[in-house]
C-alpha cells in the first residue's frame, strides 16, 4: 500500500481561517449562537523553498506588513493564534500543524464559586473551540474537495496585490 503525504492540508486549513478572516467570513454558528474568529498575535510561518521561519508578533496583524510580504512569498503557516468570540465570551488559542491540532486555550476567569461549575465552565469552553475546529476544518474540506478552493485561492491572491 502507499501512503500519500497529505499534511500540506494541515497548512492550507490554516491559510483558509486566514483567508476567511481577510475576506469577512469568520463569522460561525455554535449552538444557536454566532461568533467570530480572527487571528491574534503571532503566526509563525515556514518556506518549504529554504527553510525559513518567520514569527509574526503583532497586535495589528490585520495591518501588518511583515505577513502580508509572509503570504504573497507563499509561505505556509505552521502556527496562529486565533481568537473565538461572542456575545459575552472571548476565548484564545492557537492552532498547530504537525499534526493538526488545537494547543493554549486562554478561556475567561471562572466566576463560579464551586469547583464543580468551575468545571463544568471549563468544559464548555473546550466544547465550544472543538466545536469551531470542527465546524471550520468540515467547511475547509467542503471547500477544497470543489471548484470553489481554486476561486478562493485567485481572490485571496488578488486581495493581497491591493495590500
Amino acid at each position: 500500500m502507499i501512503k500519500k503525504d497529505i499534511s500540506f492540508l494541515e497548512n492550507e486549513y490554516l491559510q483558509f481561517l486566514l483567508m476567511n478572516y481577510f475576506i469577512g467570513e469568520n463569522s460561525i454558528e455554535i449552538n444557536g449562537e454566532y461568533y467570530v474568529y480572527l487571528p491574534k498575535g503571532k503566526i509563525s510561518f515556514f518556506s518549504e523553498e529554504d527553510g525559513e521561519k518567520v514569527d509574526i508578533e503583532s497586535a495589528n496583524l490585520p495591518n501588518c506588513a511583515e505577513m502580508f510580504v509572509a503570504l504573497k512569498d507563499e509561505k505556509v503557516i505552521k502556527q496562529m493564534t486565533m481568537t473565538l468570540t461572542g456575545k459575552n465570551i472571548v476565548i484564545d488559542f492557537t492552532l498547530k500543524t504537525s499534526p493538526l491540532r488545537v494547543t493554549g486555550i486562554n478561556a475567561p476567569k471562572s466566576l463560579a464559586e464551586e469547583f464543580d461549575d468551575k468545571v463544568l465552565e471549563r468544559v464548555l469552553y473546550l466544547d465550544l473551540v472543538k466545536q469551531l475546529y470542527e465546524k471550520t476544518l468540515k467547511g475547509f474540506l467542503e471547500a477544497r474537495i470543489s471548484d470553489e478552493w481554486q476561486g478562493l485561492l485567485k481572490n485571496f491572491k488578488e486581495y493581497l496585490l491591493k495590500v
